[in-house]
């Protein structure tokens, strides 16, 4: 289901870890939810920072010593501060997957963080007591899996899925209309099946695809022009800096001097 995609978060690439003081181990998941599942992942601060994170369609599950949280998806980048020296463990999962344990309708949460209420599943707080009884990360990533596979419903391929590669194939830039006639879907429904099931329209889905492709290339490639990723879906520069602006909260130079320090100064 998500072969063609790999979410960037920039805080945990090596440069963004050092600049922020943290440590991190990731784990993939069994191989029935691959594809569901990108990843477990444990972050260990020496002492209270920001936690970065940027737009990318997905959704997590965020777990401390204090309780939990669900991430819905993000319109532009903010920060979770970690207010406490330890581990924060998590569950980070692939646009549209979390269809595949839980009914929800995650419009209701786009651009919140909210508690473990909001799952309506009893076995939630029974999962963040399981995971903090251990203290080896390799341990709660297994009890995490076999939490999910309990919860795992398999599901024939839709066009909602379709749709998802479609607009990972073509960086985002491929226009709604167009899109819904592929899958044999009016826009307004499309529409709704992406609001339901990633928390954004399929415009703001789309968008948010396209940034990640060019926080991406510029991250590998730092000293291209800007004029070098326009081929990824916009009219002109303008047009670009106006969307990285509106997504990351500054222009590309600012955004990354803030993760890798002086490797990348535009």
């Amino acid at each position: 289901m998500s072969k063609l995609y790999i979410p960037f978060q920039p805080t945990l690439t090596e440069a963004g870890l050092g600049q922020f003081g943290l440590t991190l181990q990731s784990k993939q998941p069994c191989d029935v939810l691959k594809g569901k599942v990108h990843s477990y992942l444990q972050i260990s601060a020496k002492r209270p920072t920001p936690y970065p994170v940027i737009p990318d369609g997905t959704q997590a599950i965020y777990f401390s010593s204090q309780g939990l949280m669900i991430g819905g998806a993000q319109i532009e980048a903010r920060d979770i501060q970690l207010l406490e020296p330890g581990e924060y463990f998590g569950i980070w999962f692939y646009p549209g997957a979390l269809r595949y344990f839980f009914e929800l309708n995650l419009s209701e949460i786009s651009g919140q963080f909210v508690d473990e209420k909001y799952f309506q599943c009893r076995y939630i707080p029974d999962l963040h007591a399981e995971i903090y009884r251990y203290t080896d990360f390799v341990e709660r990533a297994n009890i995490c899996d076999a939490w999910l596979l309990r919860r795992y419903s398999d599901k024939p391929v839709t066009k909602f899925d379709i749709a998802l590669q479609q607009i990972y194939q073509s960086f985002g830039s491929e226009k709604i209309s167009e899109l819904a006639n592929k899958v044999g879907w009016s826009s307004r429904h499309l529409n709704r099946q992406f609001l339901q099931h990633t928390g954004l329209s399929t415009k703001s889905f789309s968008q948010i695809i396209r940034v990640q492709s060019v926080c991406k290339e510029l991250y590998v490639n730092p000293n291209q022009p800007l004029s070098a990723v326009l081929e990824l879906g916009y009219f002109d520069q303008p047009h670009l800096i106006k969307e990285f602006k509106k997504h990351l909260i500054s222009t590309p130079g600012d955004f990354f001097s803030r993760f890798m320090s002086d490797l990348y100064n535009r």
